[in-house]
């Protein structure tokens, strides 16, 4: 076996047509990845080698097809395959050695791309290439030639003439590779067949490797092929050599595929995989496996994000892509994904009714400047970056940007949709388990002491009615409430003082396992009285919630917060001209953008959420109770004490951050654990007995099983402005025209609270960001496209001139 295996290699190096076909795949290779504008990674931006692993299995459709050609059919057409019969070789042995001799050329071709690696490596900032996937990448393609290879053998047995193999494998290659998935995608196989079809595919298979995936379905499915194409190829030697014909001879190899496709199957329902890449950003979590498993019927996700895009986007795209496949893999097929541009084709005025309705849905387009430039115009476009997720009679909208933290810096655009990929699973994952969910949480609004329910509250109370059945609860005049009755209970900006006998109903609500969200304001301070007399103390409401918030751990201080680093614009009147008002938008401390959590999922990689006047929180000590902060300013913070006097006078030393020394003040916090009530010891025995009635239960001082309660320090995080033409967006503001992640922050929370199935940790995932140095580009780009495209021919050059120097020696040697 080795010797026809080192005979093949001798044979194609010593001819000069194996050389050029190595030279014109680097070529075409180079040309396409660092030349070509529409292919160009130095262009990209981004320290990754996906484009080479999307156009290298096309370009090995020809190359390995090139090698293989003259495997049999020289042999045929020379006379030489009758001489090889008589030597001690078994047919087997015979195939596997020249299988592996084109397989090694084939090797040799990728070698030099791994110039392509360390090039993007030094090129890249400080993160560097993702070094695990792009070795899986590698191990994809090893495999597909692997594959290629067999086909071209197989084909090679077939004729005498080498073109005829050469057409033939192509064909065979290109069929087995993209044919399946082109079948896949007819309408006529939606019904369920479309991922079983695709299974048969080399494509699917090769495309979950090659991001840095090995899957043992993946790796059988290989391995499957590649006999099945060498067994063929020994069918077909045994019948030129045979002079008569076998009856049924087509049944063992029909057995042979038989069994193959029956181990395959079987092997679908395992998923030992490894995932190489760094961040393991192809490994679901186990609350989204578990909710896939559980799907009774097929998922349409319909993506919008298609056609000529900017880089991040593109990669945006892709990412998408990937994590539904992910998902289709867990769900048994049953997440179909379908990409396109639905503006595509539209006149004006039905772009603009398409549009209409998708802002309905919560769906924000984006207006993009678009790659392709003509002279010196640049044309734009609008993207929808978006998804919806369709479930029998139900859809959901998924808006991919939405509540995703914008980063900063040179790097801001980069990082924010770098941090849009880190939200898809849970984007996608949380929305698949509210459309398919079969029973619903309850959540209550609380009304008695002064909270609004009008339209400061609309885009609250429309969040909740679309994801929840929602209810409205009078605390006023319901004594008891019951976590079975409301799962969660929201208070939101109470003004009037609360009684011992509401904060009876509230503690008893909490120690039974009920869920609370408090945002509050403990100091009276609103924006029209400063509109309006350009000043304003902020006093005490009163609300006399110190006690109960005591035995949460927590205490809302009777201060304001003023942050400098990071805050909103505010509109105000800053004098006159001509008899008119002149409003200028200024930054305004009062108004701190606040940060999410690191570590936490209810915050983590969340936009800012703007707050207005808010207070700041302090922890005290409770036994058993865990204490995470979900929302905080930002380095260039400070404490207002009472009496607080809101003027313009701040705006003077806003930009003097040594006036503002304190960091991550606290304005949000999550409590967790088993609550200890207000009330105990010191509970009327009447009062006691008829909680006992209500409750089925007798008033308990400790709660026995664990509990949760957000206190924000804000009520005006969770209401929305209300202009002349109606209710704003929950998060909208319009002095500074941008709607922050005030929506996706109490989204979250009532989710945390109370979706059983935990996907809301998918939201702890982290990405890294990978870029490109743009300086080291733009500086020294014709250097680095030599390097690619020059070097890895130079040394195909060098390697065959040594090659050849170092056979003629030893022949010569061998002569003399």
């Amino acid at each position: 076996m080795w010797a026809v295996c080192k005979k093949e290699l001798r044979q194609f190096f010593s001819s000069l047509t194996g050389y050029i076909a190595i030279i014109a795949f680097l070529l075409l290779n180079g040309l396409l990845l660092f030349v070509f504008p529409d292919t160009d990674i130095l262009s990209f931006g981004y320290a990754t080698l996906d484009k080479f692993f999307e156009l290298a299995p096309w370009i090995l459709l020809l190359l390995t097809p090139a090698i293989t050609m003259r495997s049999f059919s020289d042999e045929f057409r020379m006379g030489t395959f009758e001489t090889l019969q008589t030597v001690p070789l078994t047919r087997g042995r015979l195939i596997v050695g020249k299988y592996i001799a084109s397989l090694l050329v084939v090797l040799i071709a990728l070698l030099p791309t791994l110039i392509y690696f360390f090039c993007i490596q030094r090129l890249s900032g400080q993160n560097g290439i993702d070094t695990g996937a792009t070795m899986g990448s590698y191990l994809g393609l090893l495999f597909l030639a692997g594959v290629f290879t067999a086909i071209g053998t197989w084909c090679s047995s077939f004729t005498t003439n080498a073109v005829v193999a050469f057409i033939v494998a192509a064909f065979a290659c290109f069929l087995l590779y993209s044919g399946f998935g082109a079948i896949s995608s007819l309408p006529v196989f939606a019904a369920g067949l479309d991922y079983y079809i695709a299974l048969l595919g080399v494509d699917f298979h090769y495309r979950s490797i090659s991001r840095g995936v090995v899957d043992g379905r993946d790796v059988l499915y290989v391995a499957s092929i590649i006999s099945l194409f060498l067994y063929l190829t020994g069918r077909h030697l045994q019948g030129r050599q045979s002079t008569t014909k076998r009856k049924m001879a087509w049944l063992q190899p029909v057995i042979l595929i038989a069994i193959l496709a029956v181990v395959n199957l079987l092997s679908a329902h395992l998923h030992y995989r490894i995932d190489l890449t760094q961040e393991k950003r192809y490994t679901l979590s186990k609350p989204t496996k578990e909710m896939l498993s559980h799907l009774d019927d097929d998922i349409q996700v319909d993506i919008f994000l298609a056609g000529n895009l900017k880089a991040g986007l593109r990669k945006l795209a892709k990412s998408t892509d990937d994590i539904l496949n992910e998902f289709n893999e867990y769900s048994d097929g049953k997440v179909r994904i379908h990409s396109f541009d639905p503006l595509a084709g539209l006149d004006d005025s039905a772009k603009s009714n398409l549009l209409d309705s998708f802002s309905r849905m919560g769906i924000s387009p984006k207006t993009q400047i678009a790659q392709a430039k003509k002279g010196d115009e640049e044309s734009q476009r609008i993207v929808i970056p978006a998804a919806i997720v369709h479930y029998k009679d139900h859809l959901y909208a998924v808006d991919l940007l939405t509540g995703v933290h914008l980063g900063g810096g040179e790097q801001g655009e980069e990082q924010y949709y770098t941090n849009a990929e880190t939200l898809l699973e849970y984007k996608f994952g949380s929305a698949i388990d509210k459309i398919t969910q079969k029973t619903i949480p309850r959540i209550g609004y609380l009304l008695g002491n002064g909270e609004p329910l009008d339209y400061r509250v609309y885009g609250l109370i429309e969040e909740l009615r679309q994801n929840y059945r929602f209810g409205v609860v009078k605390l006023d005049s319901v004594p008891f409430i019951t976590p079975t009755d409301y799962q969660a209970l929201v208070i939101v900006k109470p003004t009037e003082k609360f009684t011992e006998r509401e904060k009876l109903t509230l503690d008893q609500y909490v120690l039974h396992g009920g869920q609370l969200i408090w945002a509050i304001d403990a100091l009276h301070a609103e924006k029209d009285s400063l509109r309006q007399e350009q000043g304003s103390i902020a006093f005490d409401r009163g609300l006399d919630l110190e006690d109960l918030f005591f035995r949460y751990g927590v205490r809302v201080n009777k201060d304001l917060v003023e942050d400098a680093g990071q805050c909103a614009n505010i509109s105000l009147v800053v004098g006159m001209q001509g008899g008119k008002p002149q409003i200028e938008a200024l930054k305004w401390p009062y108004y701190p953008l606040l940060s999410g959590s690191l570590t936490h999922p209810i915050s983590k990689n969340l936009d800012p959420v703007l707050a207005e006047f808010a207070n700041s929180i302090d922890t005290v000590k409770a036994p058993g109770i865990a204490k995470t902060v979900l929302l905080q300013t930002s380095a260039n913070s400070r404490r207002v004490s009472t009496p607080a006097l809101i003027t313009l006078d701040v705006l003077k030393y806003k930009d003097d951050m040594k006036q503002f020394p304190e960091a991550n003040i606290p304005i949000a916090l999550l409590l967790e654990g088993k609550f200890r009530s207000l009330f105990a010891n010191r509970l009327p025995t009447a009062t006691a007995d008829s909680l006992a009635n209500y409750y089925h239960s007798p008033f308990i001082s400790e709660a026995t099983a664990p509990s949760r309660v957000i206190v924000v320090s804000d009520g005006d995080i969770l209401m929305n402005e209300v202009t002349e033409r109606g209710p704003l967006p929950l998060g909208f503001s319009a002095d500074n025209n941008y709607t922050f992640a005030n929506k996706d922050f109490i989204g979250n929370s009532i989710e945390y609270m109370v979706n059983p199935s935990h996907i809301l940790e998918t939201r702890s995932k982290d990405y890294t960001l990978r870029l490109l140095d743009p300086a080291k580009v733009e500086t020294d780009r014709s250097f680095w496209q030599f390097m690619n495209i020059g070097l890895p021919i130079v040394l195909v050059v060098l390697g065959g001139w040594i090659y050849q120097n170092l056979r003629r020696r030893r022949y010569a040697l061998r002569n003399s």
